[in-house]
């Protein structure tokens, strides 16, 4: 296939409140973490860019409020993206148990055939790991998925999340899965409280 001109693509990162989507951008964009932490309102937005195989994508990275009482918010900002990060905590059950929530209103809101990548953040909380990379895998094959583990405090996998994402949006534009690409939108205004709360650790 012929290589694509630079393509600039709405990417929505998207799970439960306290599952590390913030702190996942600051790491990617930043390059930072921070134990500091603040509960996303409405939506932030970034942007990255990534080269693989020669082929530039643009991200315009959109991070979510995963608190119910901004999801109506959210899922607003989820309208003509092309990818998806859905994350759930691997140190937090009911994070995985919300991923159908999340999944289905992706699917429904997004760009057809948008390509969703599945992350279990935090892995390097051990102690406290309350779902099996297996029983994430299961779900990722069920809906069909990717899956990759990652930790935004220490870095692991975070980069090559969006690499995947990126070459897998690249292949499916030019077999025409995915038609087009996507002019990054103006941003939001960028908005953010205090968390007063956050089960398990801080990453």
């Amino acid at each position: 296939m012929s290589k694509l001109p630079e393509a600039n693509y709405k990417i929505v990162v998207v799970g439960s409140s306290g599952v590390g989507k913030t702190s996942i951008v600051q790491r990617l964009v930043d390059g930072i973490y921070s134990e500091e932490k603040q509960s996303t309102v409405g939506v932030e937005f970034k942007t990255f860019t990534i080269t693989t195989d020669s082929e530039v994508a643009k991200f315009s990275i959109w991070d979510t409020a995963g608190q119910e009482r901004f999801r109506s918010v959210s899922k607003a900002y989820f309208r003509g993206a092309a990818g998806g990060i859905l994350t759930f905590a691997l140190d937090n059950q009911q994070s995985f148990q919300e991923l159908d929530g999340w999944l289905n209103d992706l699917q429904s809101l997004a760009t057809p055939n948008a390509v969703i990548l599945l992350i279990g953040n935090k892995l390097d909380c051990n102690e406290g790991r309350q779902i099996t990379t297996q029983e994430a895998m299961d779900y990722a094959q069920r809906h069909g998925l990717e899956y990759l583990e990652t930790s935004a405090k220490d870095g692991t996998n975070v980069n090559e999340a969006f690499v995947r994402l990126a070459k897998t949006l690249h292949e499916n534009v030019k077999s025409g899965k995915l038609v087009g690409a996507f002019q990054p939108p103006t941003a939001p205004h960028i908005a953010t409280a205090d968390k007063k709360a956050d089960s398990g650790c801080n990453c």
